[in-house]
């Protein structure tokens, strides 16, 4: 498995570089009071029975290495940090892809077994969640792009850079791609701090679960409207809104004891300053829908795989959260075991 993205998908990404609060090694989305919180890309990887996608950064460089699948997120090029949506960091790690897929071609033994392992390959995209919390942010961050683009502006801009990077993974052989959407921010603790005089029914900010839900639908529509363009392609979408959502609505169903304020933070809603020490963090981080400011804690991403893995049985809710098909589907592992792709 190959995954492009945010700090949703890796642990060497990093929400926001929060100016409220001084640089900590404890302020990675993956801190955990007993090990590293894994992401969701991490539990689908094992779904495939393989183990979590090694950061580009930690491996030599050699094709036996990348064999097995490697994790680009968290490289933001030249000029990602400086940007505050970071758009940068689309091109660099789908030019990262596309170096590694060459580097694997060139170890093949014929060009057909070349495109038949990128055919074979899942590549999972999550972009946008990152993107998202800058823009809802208060300040020098959110101020210095939102006027250029708008709040709305932005999700054509960012949803149209998706979808060409989907089609780009087609031009490079890749025939399976996995695209996550951003979840209800409006409901994550620092929007949530940031704007409580604009609280719904649900105890959301529902002006940024609009913009949320307008970007996601506007990706799943750009989707939708390129897989006729890509012939032999299974493009899915998965809903990661509807399926945290799903959790914040109907906490005790799924074993939540609280689901607003984050296990690890400070103030208000645990959403005026970030996690910045495993001290910070709550003794019962399962019983938390929120991990942070932004981020869910790993009983929401395992339940998130769960539900974009396989449909559930008929007796239960609507909770998968994968169109058209889903990613057990995807990964070809539905009725029999895999055939010898590289994954």
């Amino acid at each position: 498995m190959f995954v492009l993205g945010d700090s949703t998908a890796s642990c060497a990404a990093t929400t926001l570089s929060l100016n409220l609060t001084p640089p900590s090694s404890f302020s990675s989305p993956c801190l955990f009071h007993s090990g590293r919180r894994r992401l969701l890309p991490d539990i689908l990887a094992a779904k495939m029975e393989l183990p979590p996608p090694p950061l580009i950064s930690t491996l030599n460089g050699s094709a036996a290495a990348a064999a097995m699948g490697v994790n680009f997120g968290g490289e933001e090029g030249e000029s990602g940090g400086a940007g505050v949506f970071r758009m940068g960091a689309v091109g660099q790690q789908l030019r990262l892809a596309a170096e590694t897929l060459q580097l694997l071609r060139l170890e093949a033994a014929t060009p057909g077994e070349a495109s038949a392992a990128a055919a074979g390959a899942v590549f999972v995209v999550s972009f946008g969640a990152d993107a998202y919390a800058r823009l809802l942010a208060r300040g020098s961050e959110a101020d210095a792009s939102a006027p250029k683009h708008g709040r709305r502006g932005f999700a054509r801009l960012l949803a149209g850079r998706v979808a060409r990077a989907v089609q780009e993974l087609y031009e490079a052989d890749v025939r399976r791609v996995a695209v996550l959407g951003v979840p209800p921010l409006g409901c994550a603790p620092r929007v949530m701090w940031d704007g409580l005089h604009l609280v719904d029914g649900r105890g959301c900010v529902e002006e940024a679960n609009e913009l949320v839900q307008g970007y996601n639908a506007r990706v799943e529509a750009q989707l939708d409207a390129l897989r006729p363009e890509l012939p032999g392609a299974d493009i899915v979408f998965c809903d990661v809104y509807k399926g945290v959502m799903e959790m914040i609505t109907n906490p005790a169903a799924y074993g939540f004891e609280e689901a607003r304020d984050a296990c690890c933070g400070l103030g208000p809603f645990g959403g005026t300053i970030g996690c910045l020490t495993r001290e910070m963090a709550c003794p019962t981080p399962q019983g938390h829908v929120w991990w942070d400011l932004y981020s869910v804690t790993e009983t929401v991403n395992t339940l998130l795989a769960d539900w974009a893995w396989s449909v559930p049985p008929s007796t239960d809710s609507d909770t998968s959260i994968c169109r058209p098909i889903t990613l057990q589907q995807l990964a070809g592992r539905a009725d029999a075991p895999p055939p010898p792709v590289m994954v």
